[in-house]
């Protein structure tokens, strides 16, 4: 088994660039979420992480249940046990269903209806596989979600990409 590579930034011996940082992070979620401590390295870059995260984190275009889906199938994808333990546990709590969640996990696209929620699940698959889409399903998505959502989705997927590989990079195991 590899060892925990993560390397915490104590509050109190942090730069005072990586202090700002922590600060806002203080100010927006409360805390210093795990990955910050990967991006708190370097400041400029958890500057900028800290921003976006905290911009997803309250999400004012996707519901819980959708930015859940997005999350938890992007940490599918990259096969980052930490962030899919999390995140399935967040899904479920935030109403994702059950049989959605099973779905994802198993890497199959979810039957989650022809709803905005489906709309939500099927856009994600298709961002995860690459996002080159015909112009059928993307005028289906554009209809039905409009780009804010559009935006929002590649956001969320990129940010929690960067989330999964660095909590795999760094060996963190998944918490009971």
């Amino acid at each position: 088994m590899t060892k925990n590579r993560l390397e915490r930034i104590d509050p109190e011996k942090a730069t005072d660039d990586q202090k700002k940082v922590i600060a806002r992070l203080g100010e927006g979620r409360g805390r210093i979420p795990t990955p910050f401590n990967i991006w708190l390295h370097n400041p400029n870059l958890a500057g900028g992480m800290e921003i976006i995260g905290t911009h997803v984190d309250r999400s004012p275009v996707l519901s819980e249940a959708e930015s859940e889906v997005a999350i938890l199938s992007t940490a599918v994808f990259w096969n980052a046990p930490y962030v899919i333990a999390n995140h399935r546990r967040h899904a479920l709590k935030a109403g994702v269903p059950e049989a959605v969640v099973t779905a994802i996990l198993e890497k199959r696209r979810p039957e989650a209806g022809d709803d905005r929620f489906g709309l939500v699940c099927d856009a994600v698959c298709d961002i995860l596989a690459g996002g080159a889409i015909d112009d059928t399903r993307f005028d289906r998505y554009d209809a039905g979600l409009g780009r804010p959502v559009i935006a929002e989705l590649l956001v969320t997927v990129g940010y929690f990409t960067s989330i999964s590989l660095g909590m795999t990079l760094h060996a963190l195991e998944p918490k009971d």
